[in-house]
């Protein structure tokens, strides 16, 4: 197992249990999100925690899944499934994302998902 995919392992295992907040811990300080059919988020731990924030729409259960990782040198790449409920409907969010990693730390964040039905 490599660390890198075992951050966003973590990631998803702190989301599913409710306890999210470690950006810090999970992000570097110059962070960049990079989504092309959204407004840009401020570098560093602030864009982080906007991106995050998102989150806070969704009603628990939620459950972020890892259905694929691909590990390249310092990217890796993950398939997410995402289900949760939003104003009281089930939804399900597909997620493709492409990371890139510097000292243990997600540096960069290149991420598609289904717009539809996002809150």
């Amino acid at each position: 197992m490599s660390r890198q995919k075992d951050l966003l392992r973590e990631i998803a295992a702190a989301h599913n249990a409710g306890a999210p907040d470690r950006i810090a811990e999970w992000f570097t300080e110059d962070f960049r999100l990079h989504e092309p059919d959204r407004p840009a988020l401020p570098v560093g731990h602030a864009g982080a925690s906007q991106m995050r924030a998102r989150f806070n729409n969704l009603t628990p259960p939620i459950n972020l899944e890892i259905l694929d990782m691909i590990e390249e040198g310092d990217r890796v790449a993950v398939r997410w499934q995402l289900t949760a409920t939003y104003e009281g409907e089930p939804f399900e969010q597909s997620i493709m994302a492409i990371y890139r990693f510097e000292e243990g730390r997600i540096a960069e964040d290149w991420g598609v998902s289904v717009r539809a039905l996002w809150p």
